[in-house]
């Protein structure tokens, strides 16, 4: 079942050429290294601050980076980037601004 993210809440996702990613998905800040091959991008450690936030926004993070730990599949559809859990049983959609 889809999840809404957290009303009123900024977050952010910046790939770099140079293999890098960074942002934050609405209180801690994170970066890493990340690949990718063919319809799949694989994530190195990926570093995150570690501020204590409200429950709603800490779980959001927390899928989030649940998605980040395994090759996942990714689709670029318009502004819209998703990025699917190598089980294919978690997604998460970022839309450009």
């Amino acid at each position: 079942n889809p999840t809404p993210a957290v009303a009123n809440v900024e977050t952010s996702l910046t790939f770099e050429s140079d293999g890098t990613l960074g942002g934050s998905v609405g209180c801690n800040s994170f970066g890493g290294d990340y690949k990718v091959d063919g319809d799949k991008i694989i994530f190195g450690m990926i570093a995150t601050t570690e501020m204590a936030c409200d429950e709603p926004i800490m779980q959001q993070e927390s899928a989030v980076y649940s998605v980040f730990t395994n090759p996942a599949s990714f689709k670029v559809d318009g502004n819209a980037l998703t990025i699917t859990s190598a089980d294919g049983k978690s997604a998460v959609v970022f839309v450009q601004k």
